[in-house]
Parts: structure tokens; sequence; C-alpha cells
């Protein structure tokens, strides 16, 4: 930038006097100041004891780096024409206001010492339309030490600021520390409970949340509210604002109905949409959910907030291993088929081991997403894998035969159906699996399909039970007399 320095308040370089109208800042005023930033004006003093500042300009300098100037001396009214330009502003903002003159006339920014002060330039930068000195005032605020003080007076930064994409990354900065200081709200709820609306709105949207349900957020919500909130106007403006991050598509269909949908504060006509979004959300097939969580939209609402609040909406997995002997084990295993088809997720069981004291075998089992081929496309099903691994690697290979049965249900009261049995050969030396992949007809999900199968709806989890028996071949058992033997 050019240095003007020698035209700074300069009557001789100068034709115009701008003039510093001094509001009062007392604690009766701030709720009516002029300010764009009144929650950070300080009290400093009496109306009487208020003077105001005059300052030699050339319309020329001013007119050039603010847009708000230029308009300001060139509009055709009266106070264009007049050699006095007025501008009200409180004591603390005139000393930013005449930090950011004299950068216009210099080029030299005289950045303060802590973040609320590059805050406060920042918005009268926005204000008076300044943008060239927003990029060294970003660069000075990264420069600080992150701290809960001043991420929340930038956030409660006018939005059309906020969207400014020089003062975007120090936003973002903002939201992700904030993010990660309250990554369990009930282990800090009574600093939860202080913080600004739009300190809640970043947190109770954050993908980083340690919740297991939905259900939780809500909760959080409520008691925001009614710590902060003492008016009905209040109460519904909060509600409207944070229902707004609040995913009610991946809570259960009775906790919407049940107390949602009759909560006093969730009456107003957004939160009423919001609340029918869900209940429509629900209502899709969950081919049609997953097209909707993946689609980018403005809002986050349809995506699950972490992985641990899809298996919980979709089902978990679970493992039962009974009736084990050495040789011989039954295994319940169950898990929600969605995440495998709809996904891709993959998901194992908890690991057992089988055999005898020298020829151990350890055993899980897998369900992983997969492809059939259809007659005139490519559906995805799932695959179920019987997974062996040596537990000891014996200086001989010693096979061993694996009797399976595996039976399947859809239903919990439903009975099992066998659905294969057979036998397969595992050796101690090298993993094992037995796969299958033909136990799900007519349970496949298409790719791109354009109009509602019902017939292919998905829901609840997948119930399996695996019968295992291990037991040697002819020659194994002729190696265990001679290791036995030898011990």
């Amino acid at each position: 930038m050019p240095d003007f320095s020698f035209a700074f308040n300069n009557a001789e370089f100068s034709d115009r006097i701008l003039k510093f109208h001094v509001l009062p800042s007392s604690l009766d005023d701030q709720l009516v100041s002029l300010s764009s930033l009144s929650w950070m004006v300080r009290a400093v003093g009496n109306k009487d004891d208020v003077k105001d500042t005059e300052l030699r300009v050339n319309s020329v300098i001013l007119a050039a780096h603010s847009e708000y100037f230029k308009t300001l001396f060139s509009n055709g009214m009266i106070e264009s024409k007049s050699e006095v330009a007025v501008v009200h502003v409180t004591e603390e903002e005139k000393e930013g206001l005449l930090n950011l003159i004299e950068y216009m006339y210099t080029g030299k920014l005289q950045t303060p010492s802590n973040a609320e002060g590059v805050v406060m330039l920042l918005c009268l930068a926005d204000r008076f339309a300044i943008c060239s000195c927003m990029g060294p005032l970003v660069e000075r605020f990264m420069q600080f030490p992150s701290s809960l003080h001043a991420c929340l007076l930038v956030l409660g930064l006018p939005e059309a600021l906020k969207s400014n994409k020089t003062v975007q990354p120090v936003v973002d900065h903002c939201r992700g520390y904030l993010s990660q200081q309250f990554l369990d709200i009930g282990a800090h709820k009574s600093d939860f409970l202080s913080l600004s609306l739009e300190g809640v709105k970043v947190i109770l949207d954050s993908e980083l949340l340690n919740v297991q349900y939905e259900e939780e957020i809500f909760q959080y919500l409520l008691d925001w509210i009614e710590a902060n909130c003492h008016s009905v106007e209040s109460w519904t403006h909060s509600a409207e604002q944070l229902s707004e991050v609040v995913r009610f598509p991946w809570m259960t269909g009775d906790f919407i109905e049940d107390v949602v949908a009759n909560n006093p504060l969730m009456q107003s006509a957004p939160c009423q949409a919001l609340i029918m979004e869900a209940v429509k959300f629900k209502s899709y097939t969950h081919a049609r959910q997953q097209q909707i969580m993946w689609k980018k939209t403005l809002h986050n609402r349809f995506r699950p907030r972490n992985p641990l609040i899809l298996e919980n909406f979709w089902g978990n997995i679970k493992t039962y291993v009974l009736q084990q002997t050495d040789m011989r084990c039954q295994v319940y295993f169950e898990f929600p088929l969605e995440l495998v088809i709809c996904m891709g997720e993959t998901f194992q069981s908890r690991r057992f081991i089988l055999g005898s004291l020298l020829n151990k075998y350890t055993f899980y089992i897998d369900a992983k997403p997969g492809l059939v081929k259809a007659s005139y496309n490519s559906q995805l099903t799932c695959c179920i894998n019987i997974m062996v691994l040596p537990a000891n690697k014996t200086s001989e290979e010693v096979p061993m035969w694996l009797e399976y049965s595996i039976a399947l249900k859809r239903d919990s009261c439903q009975n099992y159906d066998t659905k294969a049995t057979g036998e397969c050969i595992v050796k101690g030396s090298e993993s094992s699996c037995a796969e299958f992949s033909d136990f799900f007809p007519g349970w496949f999900i298409e790719r791109g399909f354009s109009f509602p199968r019902w017939n292919l709806t998905i829901n609840g989890p997948v119930f399996f039970k695996f019968d295992l028996y291990l037991k040697p071949t002819a020659g194994s058992e002729r190696a265990h007399v001679e290791q036995y033997t030898a011990l």
C-alpha cells in the first residue's frame, strides 16, 4: 500500500473533518447502542464527561479503502457536501477506528495485544467496509492461544461477517476448538449451561460429541433453555435456533411422538416442521434413507452423528457362545444386516477357541458386504465367513476337520431354519475360511432403484446360530498319539 503517513491528520492535505460522536456505554445504554458490538462495550462514564473528537482526513484516501466512506462522501445528500462528517462510536470503538484510519494512510496496522481487541477491530472493519485490513487481523487472531471467551466472541459476530471468505478460517477454528472442549457435555455441564446461544448451537451440531443416543442431545437442549431463558419469547427463539442442529431422524419414533412432539417448547411452526421431517424420514425404506443420508444438504440432520448412534438405531452386534467344550461349541451371532448391505460395514463376532492342548484354533464369525449377479443387474448382499486361525503353531502340520451347521432366523420369536451343513479341513500352520453368501434370497438391495420396492425392505437384526465341531482326521489321530507319547 502507498505510504500517505505524511498526510495523516494534516490540514494541508485534508479536505474534511471527521467528527467522532462518542456514545455513552453505561450498563443502561448498552442494549440500545448503535454499535454492532454493543455486547463488548464497557462503561466509560456519564454523558457529561464524554467529549467529541475531531480528525482531519482526506476524502480520496478514505474512499479508496472504505465503501462506507465512499458512499458517505458521494451520496448526494447534505452530509456528503458538508466539510464535517460525523460517525457515532463508543469510546472503545473510537480508538479502534482511529487505528483503522491510520492504517488507510500508512498501510501498517497496530494490532491489539489480545484476541478480544482483534474481534472488535474485525467488527469495525466490517461496519465501515474496510476489507483490506481483515487479512492481517485474521492472521493476528490465529497467533493468540485459543480461549473459550475469544471463540464465543467470534461465534457471536454478525452472520454476514462470519460468512466472509477472509474471516471464515477464524470461524472454523473457533468452531473446532469449542467442539473439542465439549466432547462430553455431561462432564462439563456447568460450563455448558453458561455458554451463549451461538456456542451451544455449535456444540450440539458437532460430530465429535460423545453420545450413544441422539435423545441425549435433546435433553441438553432443554437443560440449557431452562437455565438461560426466562420468557416465552426467549424460550421459543432458542428452541427454534437449537432444534435446527438436533438430528431428530435418528431418535426413536416413540421418543419423537411421546417426548419431543408433546414438549411445550416444540409447538412453534419451525419446530413442528422439523418433527414432521424426522417422521417422514423414518417412514422411508432403509435403502432410501441411505440415499438421503449422504446427499449434500445445507444441514446435517439426516446424517448420523457417529457410528455408535447408527448402530444403536439400526441394531448392534451381539455374540453368545453356549455349550462350549474343547472340541464343540454353539455360537449365536446377531448383527444389523442393513449396515452390511446398505453401508458396506463389516462385523465380527468375538473370538473363541476350540481344539486340544497341542492343536488349538481361534474361530470368529465375519459378516461383510458382497455382490451377486441378478438377471439384469448386480445386487448387494451379505457374505458370512467362518474364520479359522491357528492359536499355536506346531512343528508338524496336523490337519483337522471342522464340521459345521448354520441356522438363520429374522425374528427373535421364530425358530431357527438350518441353511447350510458340511465340513472343511483346517490346518495348524495357516488360516482357513468357510464362506457363505446364499442365505439372503429376496433380501437384496438394488443400487440406483427409481421406485419404492417394499418387498425388499430390511428391518431389524439378523440372527445366526452356528454349531461347530472340530474333529481329528485319521492322520491327525496318529500324530496326537505320537505327541502325547513323547510328552
